[in-house]
């Protein structure tokens, strides 16, 4: 699946860039986090020690920064959902076909759904993206 990075996202990755020395694959917004991808090997580095990367980035940005794994597979679908939820525990994930059924407690799930359905909207692109999943329902 090709990927349009708009003027604004590839300004957010050569930001990315020149703060952590890394090179980030994908960036995207998760509501009020600004979520970045990069390879699993380099995870450390673009944290930085106490997370020094992260924290500037942060200052930098006015946005929450979250640094994530590229995932390798379908295999690391529940880690991925859980990293960037986190500190939302969804209780049980489940894929059938291209249909993820992600369970939660009542409370979670109006957190994982979002004011107009943006958080939704924003999860169903990135599964999409990575995992080809065409439909989330969150129960």
């Amino acid at each position: 699946m090709k990927v349009r990075l708009d003027i604004k996202k590839i300004q957010y990755i050569n930001l990315f860039e020149k703060t952590t020395r890394i090179k980030a694959k994908y960036c995207f917004d998760y509501d009020p986090i600004m979520v970045f991808i990069v390879p699993r090997l380099f995870i450390a580095k673009a944290i930085g020690e106490k997370a020094i990367n992260v924290n500037r980035l942060s200052k930098i940005l006015n946005k929450r920064v979250r640094i994530v794994a590229d995932p390798s597979g379908i295999h690391d679908l529940e880690n991925f959902i859980k990293v960037l939820t986190f500190p939302n525990k969804p209780k049980r994930i489940f894929l059938k076909d291209k249909n993820l059924t992600i369970f939660s407690a009542p409370k979670t799930k109006a957190i994982l759904i979002g004011r107009g359905k943006i958080r939704l909207k924003e999860l169903s692109e990135v599964l999409k993206r990575f995992f080809g999943i065409e439909k989330i329902i969150i129960r």
